[in-house]
């Protein structure tokens, strides 16, 4: 262990669980934002009104539920003939939620609040709080699409940290409603204040003030223990209330001190930095935690307890609502007088600090508890004198009446986990003027999903506001309760229904979450079955509310069908739909396009390197002997155009447009030329010569044929590297005037500052002449479909295929055409389409069609910037000097372009896509590298500061140039795929030569096997007429009767016999098989030994490059494929080293998923030996690379694709996609492929402890479960207990017990001492179906009985094949008090094959359990080591050897505390204490076994959670987690003089995660193996060794970014990495980890231009750090 050690670490999946929320808006003016913190990720969304269609409807969300002793265990089924309540009328506008953007900070988030400016500042700004005390304020940049930081403030000072550290509880924000300052709460009892600048005021230089720290003990008002604090509005001066506890008390000291808290309301003068006291509320229950500000014309503050409401209102108590018979007990003999005891029956007990409240107009609060119940909260009094609060449950279950009977669906509605609320403020227009009268909230869940929830009073009457509604005392009860009698408790019950009846509740958009994690395991994906394709499944929630979740970093497609075309390998796969016309009125007219959707594909084309093939599509795939296609050599594209009546496809020496029927309607040659790429837009067609000349076709709707366009000169000249056409659907691509007319004000505003405002009239007359429509949005896009009507003749296809009705041929068609150029009126439909160029200088230009009139240019694309500002082009000036460009401009792109290919990666192609849907639509621009990266970038309208300067500046009537240009720009979408190999494209072309030789090779092959078997038939023929003439010549000697002449003649007519024998055989599934060759005898082929492919890696000479290139035009191939619907959604597919597909939701967020489909070689590839390596061989590459895709829609596949992949098969595939995502279904619109499986019946929710593993054998998941029970404490005399015991025998007629026998504690008798128990989890084990993830087998466990510790180990076992077998292995433990000695179990489970029920097929396997164990103490870690179980029994650690269905013990340890984990390596065994660091065992098997400790952790303090090995070649390292959430690294070195001997554990590192690490898995890779690192709040850490060359230079480039690269909010990258300094031994950390949550986003998303600068710096190439990230990161990519 001398050699050097280091650690690479990266945050592959970001953490999911919603913390914090605040509404503001920050966009734009008047923009109804929502901001997030999710850890260190900050994102921001807009809620916006969305057109709800009748399909859209999410289907009802009730369930039926099945209980949990049933025989049939099953997920929640949703019923069919209910709707969901709550649900609109189809066709309205309903709030949803856009996400804008996502930021990672280099600091988690403690806190966030919104600084409102008001409207004369436009928009408001974000501030921010961060551990240990920092707080940033940042405003959203509209430029550039990112956030911009305005200030940081730092009190991290030596005189403000007294005595403590901040815990991240003390890091609170609050915000003066009146938006004149902020509060950050510091160490102890201290509140920082920033000042902000008055809204309006345009002289302040900066929008806030100098800060200042105010200590609460010592400026005179003696505030103490503080425990909230809140901003109160309606003071002149910023006011706070303060909850606090003077003389801290518990409940151990109830009887001498319960009413210890106090309300302090407090003024802050901000030009004196002062405080000062205006009245005070004391003698409070000493379990308040939270305050809650009710604004007027109530007022006051309502004070949160565990078992108390409070509202306290100008320093006096109004009333204190007791919520259970208990919470008498905890209130002072004082405050008896305040008691309000309407709520006592409902027994509740509240955890303040897990609770979320929001107000619901002045008097009603909605209350989320920590069970994830639901309750109504009036406020019933008189003015500000509130008599009474009143509470009703809405939603939720009622856990505590009875906890196994579930009363509402646990996963449906409004009932969450709740960490965060904020009310949003939605400006509605004309069409949503029904939700005007709703109150919008965001709930954010802790675990799980996070809700937009619309509530509804149908009564509009409050009864506390205004005069007219101040209700006297004997209203009160009139109002609540009716007419009755208050002592009618029916009446009550009936009227406080009534009361909560009239607010409504409706989920409108939800957030998927996959945090909070308890439990993480890594299985197979029981989908595809491969090794290769794993899948992480974690335990989510708690006790309570809890559900698996399956994510995935691929796509793994559902496969329909896979197949082999006989023939040669398929090089290219289109589908396309072509709907018949009818003669209708005498004008042909095509089918209706409203079934466009359901349509079947009609044809699919198929390419290959010399032939085309066309099927008929459908169910079964049909192939057409006769069509109009074009079949003697390879495709380039096919598509439709004319509304889908016409097909045409570009072959490589033309175009031929056929009808649906398949027959030829027009053919266009290329003369002397040959075309190499193509794109169908109807009604254009785009075709790009292997000269280089670009082609634009326009097909006419009139005529239906198609001719050429005339097109710019510099077409023509070779200058276009990439082209793509597009179709603005939605009308979203708007002019600088049409910008300029929706910001009028803006624009005013400009001239106002030049003297010359603009009026209303002005732009009136402005727009009076345009030519350019104006944008529409939210364009049915059925309505944009296009139709082709032309005249009757008599047969429907006569005038098609009748040539001599036409005077000009297609030739002299196409020159008048030229001639002519592109007519507008020929366009159909009013959709804008635009054609984008990329010339060979890196300029973007955007034509307008069918001008070609350049509207919008960018430079340099191929510098990937994160944003793409447009340059004002003329695009007549940009045509006249590309047609006569000097040679220096020439030379100039030439060097542009060397330089381009010198990097190892230049642009190769480009798409502009609207992803999002019908009514949400947002276009989006694509660019693909030749070194397969794939950049995504989102377009938002922007105009150029130059337009508005020079149209606020001039008059209305003015006509600029710039005009018609696009108010446009794109920021680029970060995304985490990186697929970087430059030389992809020339290894692919390899491979496909490769894979035509063996075609051939095995072509010959087929041939000589069926010459062979002919030969052998006519030899067994020819052997059974010797033998029929042995047996005659046989029977003639016997009768002494033959002659010769006789037997001469049986010779001749054996020989004729021969002659007549026809011989035909084909090769065995080719269909193009030569029979003149197969005719041929045997000893006219000549001999030739064949030499099939060896199993050794193919040499790269072997192949030449230039006719590979030549014949392959890999880079010429078109790959982004649109899909309009896959599953769902539209989407693009990039084909290539690494398949993405690139999607969006309704969140109108572009995600990027890499998509892997199973490849296999087609047998007409493989040679005959057995144990072939497809890749070893060089028939195959690595990384299973995608050729070509197409959409494929049928009845047996809806909605679904056809993938070509690299061996020439063809897959049909679909995603198995759900509307109710959170019901079980996959979302995609996610940071990765999320299925959450919500706990059904079997589950009601998952274990903290246990979590779940994977049962490899079976490829199924057993997942310790729980449910919650009441606590009581059992009888704790020995005598009592036996005499109850006995009694319990003899009425059950058991034995009774022997005399003198000690009863266990938990077989005693419950002791019920109070009302109010405490929930406990009671646990089961669950097997659940790899499948569906239903439960199809439980086994559950004794009351408090809690699983500690769970795994799937491989123990050695004789009745086993191989010696082993995967076996779950289950510690548990009873928690009877702390009084009660703990005891354990260990279980061993067996997943065994049983029959299934009858229409259930995934409950054919069972728990059987092997082996059970009660032994002294806590059961609390399992491992292996060497096949034999380890285990932890209180402070012991046990290794017990697995025979015969029973557990022997032959080894221990003595452990420190408390063992939480064990892991075992070959002969060794790491061992985790949680109070006493970490072990390093080893194992000797050899003699008397036994386990001897090699060395420990130096200061053996550090609190362990998970420990497990890393190993690179034959390095090892240790890694550790701590419950604080850092990582650390240890090595064992015993011949350093440091380590004594190897006695202690060196320290090589540390990392700091900043959430606790709930679980490490290893997953072993070929000569590495990584950990994977899952914390608490949902993220995923990668941690891996790599060599020392790798780091240095990849940590060199690290060192530079941190500098060069601003950090939003100001936070410190290296900080954030660091543990703090009371967390540290004191030891100082060695540099050895490298954090490349900096580094990889600047290489996957970063601009090329600094990637080239900080390689640079170092001495080397991005090349060469792209190709060592994708190196350390292969691993990563098994998911």
């Amino acid at each position: 262990m001398r050699d050097p050690v280091y650690t690479y670490c990266r945050e592959i999946l970001p953490p999911s669980v919603v913390e914090h929320a605040t509404s503001l808006s920050f966009t734009r003016p008047g923009a109804c934002n929502l901001a997030l913190a999710r850890g260190n990720l900050l994102e921001v969304y807009e809620v916006g009104l969305v057109m709800k269609k009748s399909d859209d409807e999410v289907p009802s969300a009730e369930y039926e539920y099945r209980d949990a002793g049933a025989e049939e265990f099953d997920l929640p089924m949703i019923r069919e003939d209910q709707t969901a309540p709550g649900q609109r009328s189809k066709n309205t506008k309903q709030p949803q939620l856009h996400l804008i953007g996502r930021w990672s900070l280099h600091g988690k988030i403690m806190d966030l609040r919104a600084v409102q400016r008001g409207k004369a500042q436009g928009v408001d700004r974000l501030l921010l709080s961060f551990a240990e005390a920092k707080m940033s304020l940042v405003a959203f940049d509209a430029d550039t699409q990112s956030i911009a930081t305005e200030s940081i403030h730092y009190y991290e000072h030596d005189a403000l940290k007294q005595r403590t550290f901040n815990d991240g509880q003390t890091c609170d924000l609050r915000t003066d409603p009146e938006g004149r300052c902020a509060a950050l709460r510091l160490y102890d009892d201290q509140l920082a204040v920033l000042p902000f600048a008055a809204p309006g005021d345009l002289t302040a230089a900066k929008p806030y003030a100098d800060s200042f720290v105010v200590n609460l003990r010592d400026a005179g008002i003696g505030v103490r223990n503080v425990r909230d604090f809140v901003f109160l509005s309606g003071y002149l001066e910023p006011t706070l209330a303060l909850l606090h506890e003077q003389d801290p008390t518990w409940p151990g000291r109830a009887e001498e001190a319960v009413d210890t808290c106090s309300v302090t309301i407090v003024s802050l003068d901000l030009g004196r930095n002062s405080v000062s006291i205006l009245n005070a509320a004391s003698k409070l229950p000493y379990d308040c935690r939270t305050l809650l500000p009710v604004p007027e014309p109530v007022g006051g503050v309502m004070v949160f307890a565990s078992s108390s409401i409070t509202h306290v209102a100008n320093g006096a108590i109004s009333c204190i609502s007791l919520l259970n018979h208990a919470a008498k007990h905890g209130i002072g003999a004082s405050m008896q007088n305040y008691l309000d005891e309407t709520n006592v029956d409902l027994e509740l007990v509240l955890d303040p600090c897990g609770s979320v409240c929001t107000l619901v107009g002045s008097n009603t609060v909605v209350l989320w508890t920590q069970y994830g119940s639901v309750f109504l909260l009036r406020l019933a009094g008189n003015g500000r004198l509130i008599k009474r609060i009143v509470a009703k449950q809405i939603a939720g279950t009622d856990i505590r009446k009875n906890p196994h009977e579930l009363t509402a669906p646990v996963w449906d509605d409004i009932s969450i986990l709740p960490s965060c609320a904020t009310e949003l403020h939605l400006v509605y227009d004309d069409d949503s003027a029904h939700l005007s009268d709703e109150q919008l909230f965001f709930i954010g869940g802790r675990s799980g999903r996070s809700l937009l929830v619309g509530v509804r009073d149908a009564n509009t009457l409050d009864s506390t506001s205004g005069d007219s509604d101040n209700i006297a005392e004997d209203d009160i009860e009139a109002e609540l309760y009716g007419d009755a009698p208050p002592s009618s408790t029916t009446n009550k019950s009936s009227e406080r229904e009534e009361w909560a009846a009239s607010y409504t509740t409706t989920v409108y958009d939800e957030i998927v979450g996959t945090g909070t994690v308890v439990g993480m395991d890594i299985g197979v994906s029981a989908a595809s079955g491969a090794a290769e394709n794993l899948e992480m499944v974690s335990c989510m929630g708690n006790e309570w509310r809890g559900s698996l979740c399956i994510q995935q970093r691929h796509i793994q497609p559902e496969i329909v069908a896979s197949f082999d075309l006989p023939g040669s390998p398929v090089r290219g796969v289109w589908t396309v739909r072509c709907l018949r016309e009818y003669n209708i009125g005498g004008v042909m007219q095509a089918a209706d396009l409203a079934s466009l959707a359901d349509l079947s594909d009609t044809f699919m084309v198929v390419s290959r390197d010399t032939s085309t093939s066309v099927f008929a599509a459908g169910d079964e795939l049909q192939e057409l002997d006769r069509t109009g296609f074009y079949i003697n050599g390879p495709t380039i594209d096919v598509g439709e155009i004319l509304g889908y009546t016409r097909v045409v496809q570009v072959h490589t020496h033309g175009l031929r447009v056929v009808n649906a029927s398949g027959r030829e309607v027009q053919s266009i040659g290329f003369d002397q030329d040959q075309a190499v790429i193509a794109e169908l837009s109807d009604p254009y067609v785009l075709v790009r010569m292997r000269s280089g000349k670009t082609v634009v076709f326009e097909a006419s709707s009139d005529s239906g044929r198609l001719r050429e366009a005339a097109v710019p000169s510099y077409f023509e000249g070779g200058q276009v590297v990439a082209a793509s056409l597009f179709e603005d659907m939605h009308h979203v691509l708007g002019t600088n005037r049409e910008w300029a007319e929706r910001n009028k004000d803006t624009l005013n505003d400009q001239a106002r500052a030049s003297g010359e405002a603009m009026h209303d009239g002005d732009f009136d007359n402005l727009y009076a002449d345009a030519t350019v429509k104006k944008r529409r949005r939210g364009v049915d896009p059925t309505a944009t479909q296009r139709q082709s009507r032309r005249k009757h003749s008599d047969d429907v296809f006569d005038d098609l295929y009748d040539e001599g009705d036409s005077d000009k041929s297609d030739e002299e068609e196409t020159e008048d055409a030229k001639d002519e150029g592109a007519r507008p009126e020929d366009v159909r439909g009013d959709s804008p389409m635009y054609v984008l160029v990329l010339t060979d200088s890196g300029d973007l230009n955007v034509l307008r069609l069918p001008q070609f009139e350049c509207v919008w240019t960018t430079r340099r694309l191929d510098n990937l910037l994160d944003t793409l500002v447009g340059a004002q082009v003329d695009g007549a000036k940009l045509a006249s000097d590309s047609s006569s460009d000097s040679d220096e401009e020439g030379t100039a792109r030439n060097h542009v372009a060397a330089a381009s290919a010198a990097h190892g990666r230049r642009v190769d192609q480009i798409q502009l896509v609207q992803l999002g849907g019908d009514s949400i639509t947002d276009t989006h621009l694509l660019v693909l590298t030749t070194a397969g990266e794939v950049a995504v970038y989102r377009a938002f309208e922007h105009c150029a500061h130059e337009y508005t300067s020079q149209r606020a500046a001039s008059h209305a009537d003015l006509q600029l140039d710039t005009d018609d240009s696009l108010a446009l720009r794109f920021v680029r979408m970060q995304h985490d795929v990186l697929a970087y190999d430059p030389e992809y494209q020339q290894k692919m072309r390899r491979v496909q030569a490769r894979q035509e030789k063996a075609y051939a090779e095995w072509e010959e092959r087929s041939k000589m096997q069926a010459v062979e078997k002919v030969e052998e038939e006519r030899t067994a023929r020819k052997r059974a007429v010797e033998k029929q003439q042995r047996e005659e010549a046989m029977a003639v000697a016997d009768w002494d009767e033959g002659s010769d002449e006789e037997v001469g003649a049986s010779d001749s007519v054996v020989a004729k016999a021969e002659e007549n024998i026809e011989v035909s055989v084909a090769a065995p599934d080719d269909i193009y098989a030569d029979d003149s060759t197969l005719s041929k005898p045997a000893q006219d082929i000549p001999e030739q030994p064949i030499t099939p492919s060896e199993n050794k890696p193919a040499e790269d000479n072997d192949i030449d490059d230039a006719e590979a290139a030549l014949r392959y035009p890999l880079d010429l191939t078109r790959k982004f494929i649109v899909l309009d619907n896959l599953g769902g959604y539209p989407a693009v597919f990039v084909t290539g080293l690494r398949a993405v597909v690139v999607l969006a939701g309704s969140k109108r967020y572009a995600r990027v998923h890499p998509i892997r489909v199973p490849v296999k070689l087609p047998p007409s590839l493989q040679p005959v030996e057995k144990g072939f390596d497809a890749e070893a061989s060089g028939l195959l590459m690595p990384g299973r690379p995608l050729v070509g895709v197409a959409r494929f829609h049928s009845r047996a596949c809806a909605n679904g694709i056809v993938v070509l992949t690299q061996s020439g098969t063809l897959v049909v595939a679909r995603l198995p996609v759900s509307a109710q995502t959170a019901r079980g279904g996959i979302e995609f619109d996610s940071a990765w492929p999320v299925r959450c499986i919500p706990a059904g019946t079997a589950h009601s929710g998952i274990s903290t402890q246990g979590g779940v593993a994977f049962h490899a054998g079976s490829k199924s998941y057993v997942a310790a479960t729980s449910s919650p029970e009441p606590f009581y404490i059992r009888e704790p005399n020995p005598d009592i207990a036996f005499r109850q015991a006995t009694e319990a025998a003899e009425a059950a007629g058991k034995p009774v017990p022997a005399p003198r026998t000690v009863i266990p504690e938990y077989q005693r008798h419950d002791l019920r001492t109070t009302s109010v128990p405490p929930l406990v989890p009671r646990f089961s084990i669950d097997l659940l179906s790899p499948e569906t993830f239903e439960t199809v087998d439980s086994y559950m466990l004794d009351v408090h009985e809690h699983v500690a510790a769970m795994q799937t180990l491989e123990l050695e076992s004789a009745q086993a094949e191989g010696g082993s077998r995967a076996l779950v292995c289950v510690g548990t433990g009873f928690v009877l008090g702390e009084d009660v000695m703990s005891r354990g179990r260990i279980y061993v489970f067996d997943i065994v094959d049983v029959v299934p029920l009858p229409g259930r097929p995934q409950t054919n396997r069972k728990l059987k359990l092997l082996y059970t164990e009660e032994v002294h103490g806590v059961v609390s870690a399992v491992g292996e080591l060497r096949g034999n179980l380890v285990m932890s029994e209180g402070s012991k650690l046990y290794v017990r050897s697995f025979a015969n269905d029973t557990l022997t013990s032959f080894a221990f340890l003595d452990c420190h505390t408390w063992v939480r984990s064990a892991v075992g390596l070959r002969n060794f065994l790491l061992v985790g204490d949680v109070a006493n660091g970490l072990s390093f065992v080893g194992f000797q098997e050899e003699g008397p076994a036994r386990l001897h400790v090699l060395g420990r952790d130096a200061h053996a303090c550090l609190p362990i959670e998970c420990a497990d090995f890393l190993v690179l070649g034959q390095q090892l390292q240790l890694l550790a987690a701590d419950s604080h959430g850092h990582l650390h690294l240890f090595v064992y070195a015993p011949r350093d003089v440091h380590s004594f001997g190897g006695q202690r554990l060196l320290r090589r590192g540390e990392f700091s995660l900043r959430s606790r690490v709930v679980s490490l898995r290893r997953i072993i890779g070929s000569s590495r193996h990584v950990c994977l690192a899952m914390t608490f709040d949902g993220s995923v850490h990668a941690v891996s060794m790599v060599p020392e060359k790798t780091y240095k230079r990849l940590q060199r480039i690290n060192g530079q970014l941190a500098k060069a690269v601003p950090p939003i909010a100001g936070l410190n990258p290296r900080e954030y990495r660091a543990v703090p300094l009371h967390r540290r031994q004191n030891q100082a950390p060695k540099r050895t980890v490298l954090d490349a949550d900096l580094l990889v986003p600047v290489y996957t998303n970063g601009s090329v231009v600094r990637q080239k600068e900080a390689a640079q710096r170092d001495g080397t190439t991005a090349d060469r750090v792209l190709k060592d990230i994708v190196e350390t990161e292969s691993v990563f990519g098994i998911f």
